[in-house]
C-alpha cells in the first residue's frame, strides 16, 4: 500500500512522488526535496529532516507528527504542502 491517498493520482504527484501533506498515518516515505524557503528547509536539516532520511507519519490530524532518525518532530500544513516524498510499500 503507498502512503500517499488516491495511488498518488493527484496533480502534485509524479514519478510516484507525492507531498508529504498526502501521507497517511502510519504510512512511511523518503524525502525528496524541501520546498519551503530557505530557512525553514535550514532549519528542517538541522533538526535531520533532508533529503533522503525515511520519515514514518506517527500522526496526521491536527498537525504531522513525524519520526525521523528517532526522533519525533511536529510539522504544520504549510511546511508539510512543500515537501515532496517518495512513498515507500510497507
Amino acid at each position: 500500500m503507498l502512503a500517499c491517498d488516491a495511488l498518488c493520482r493527484r496533480s502534485c504527484c509524479r514519478d510516484g512522488a507525492c507531498l508529504l501533506a498526502a501521507c497517511a498515518t502510519g504510512s512511511r516515505a523518503t524525502v525528496l526535496s524541501l520546498g519551503c524557503s530557505d530557512a525553514d528547509a535550514c532549519r528542517l536539516r538541522a533538526l535531520g529532516l533532508c533529503e533522503g532520511v525515511s520519515v514514518s507519519v506517527v500522526d496526521a490530524r491536527h498537525c504531522m507528527l513525524l519520526e525521523v532518525r528517532g526522533t519525533r518532530l511536529a510539522l504544520g500544513a504549510a511546511i508539510t504542502a512543500g515537501i515532496t516524498v517518495q512513498p515507500l510499500t510497507s
